[in-house]
């Protein structure tokens, strides 16, 4: 089961302990695979406490940011654990290169990276703002006083007297960086540059156990994820250089879903919420839709495509009700799986014991608390509370969050009891990352130039300065 909304591949890695200078930066080499050779990126950077973390990239497949768990370096030995693709890196640090073994679904294959220069990101992402920048940039700490978690983040302000009006960003699903990198794009980085030029000051943060920011993020439910954002909130309360009236959200697709559950617990501290490409239906209705659409749009042969919404009917219909035996809905949900991946349109031409490791790794997405919590959500009763302004925005061609199923729910919920300060807006021609696009497919964000609509950071920069 894809699991886009976005998803998949993006997350800074979590920490782990002592760092040396010698093994950080760009590390690039190639991987060999049946058919060819795979180009694989592996970025290491120390951060706070002189821990190191790290992204995986593998363009050649148009992944990016692929979360690593677990960085070890011990001189010589670097042990890299990235568990979302079910693999690890061990290697050795020799002659200024790394020379080790890439093992994954229990093949192991030899792989030698080395040092490479940063890419110049001007050319691909002209967007992406660079210094100097024409206002303040200071990065910052706050507590989620309930869970113990200290998020770190980015704060952006005018320089002009405030105190000015703010925003939070609110990253979309899985665990990601203030930036929310996406398919190599910055989008939040971006967001935040044209908002704060027009004089809004922006907090964007790293996600809990992502980056600087402490805390676990698997074991995270959505509710955890909303206390998140009330400390953010509570932060930009405790700035004199900022308006306690007017501080607002900005969601993206999950990020959408979150919002309007902070509006509604804290309604004298958010003064408005914008909803980029947010679902108005249940999660487990999303997935469905999702990969009936990318599945068509992609040409995927009808018997796989009816396999796979088959089987992901079977797996929600097991996940969606409260149970309280988690053996019993394990064992229906590998019985499930093994039935689809040993027979069938979807078995995968791999060993017997590989399977199994898939199968398992599939298991533990699916049983995660977010994927849990995700699949049984109904935004809609939440956005019907909603009571200070709303901006919806959606692009047409969205195949995450469809614009024609969901925006017309989302519209109706925030409108049901009243709230005449509701603006919806569907911008023809934009995909999910509100990009222009031509297929519109997850796999073609990573190709384009544009990181957001010229005309979306304006449409919403305006909307924001009339509150």
């Amino acid at each position: 089961m894809a699991k886009y909304l976005y998803v998949c591949i993006i997350a800074l890695c979590m920490t782990c302990t002592a760092a040396a200078q010698s093994v950080t930066g760009r590390w690039v080499g190639k991987l060999q695979v049946s058919g060819g050779q795979l180009t694989l990126v592996l970025r290491i950077q120390e951060v706070e406490g002189g821990k190191l973390s790290a992204f995986m990239d593998s363009p050649d497949q148009g992944a990016y940011d692929i979360p690593c768990d677990s960085v070890v370096y011990s001189a010589p030995h670097l042990k890299v654990i990235i568990s979302s693709i079910g693999a690890r890196y061990e290697a050795t640090l020799e002659d200024n290169s790394l020379r080790g073994q890439f093992i994954q679904g229990g093949a192991s294959s030899p792989l030698v990276l080395t040092p490479s220069a940063e890419e110049d990101r001007s050319a691909l992402h002209p967007q992406e703002p660079k210094p100097p920048y024409p206002y303040q940039v200071e990065e910052v700490r706050f507590v989620n006083s309930t869970d113990g978690d200290t998020l770190a983040g980015t704060l952006t302000m005018p320089t002009t007297p405030g105190p000015h009006r703010a925003v939070v960003m609110i990253t979309g699903s899985g665990p990601q960086s203030r930036d929310e990198p996406i398919m190599n794009h910055r989008p939040f980085l971006v967001w935040a540059d044209a908002l704060t030029r027009l004089g809004i000051a922006v907090l964007r943060y790293d996600d809990r156990g992502v980056g600087a920011s402490t805390g676990n993020f698997n074991e995270a439910r959505t509710t955890d994820l909303a206390r998140d954002v009330e400390a953010a909130v509570d932060y930009l309360r405790s700035r004199k250089e900022i308006d306690n009236q007017r501080i607002g959200l900005i969601g993206h697709s999950e990020g959408g879903m979150i919002a309007p559950i902070v509006a509604v617990s804290r309604p004298k501290d958010v003064s408005f919420i914008v909803l980029l490409a947010a679902p108005g239906l249940r999660g487990d209705s999303i997935l469905l839709m999702q990969s009936e659409v990318i599945s068509r749009l992609s040409h995927t042969p009808d018997s796989i495509r009816e396999a796979t919404v088959q089987l992901n009917r079977s797996l929600f219909a097991l996940l969606v009700p409260p149970t309280t035996d988690e053996e019993a809905l394990r064992q229906s949900l590998a019985e499930v799986l093994r039935g689809a991946f040993f027979d069938g349109p979807l078995a995968p031409p791999m060993p017997h014991e590989q399977v199994e490791l898939a199968i398992n790794q599939e298991m533990e997405m699916l049983t995660a608390p977010w994927m849990r919590d995700f699949l049984r959500y109904d935004p809609a009763p939440m956005l019907s509370r909603v009571q200070c302004p709303v901006l919806a925005v959606q692009g047409s061609e969205d195949v995450q969050v469809p614009a024609a199923a969901n925006l017309p729910i989302v519209e109706k919920a925030l409108t049901l009891h009243g709230n005449k300060a509701v603006t919806v807006k569907e911008f023809p021609g934009l995909n999910h990352m509100l990009q222009h696009c031509q297929t519109c497919l997850p796999d073609e964000y990573g190709e384009i130039r544009e990181t957001v609509s010229p005309e979306v950071l304006q449409f919403v920069g305006e909307w924001i300065m009339k509150r």
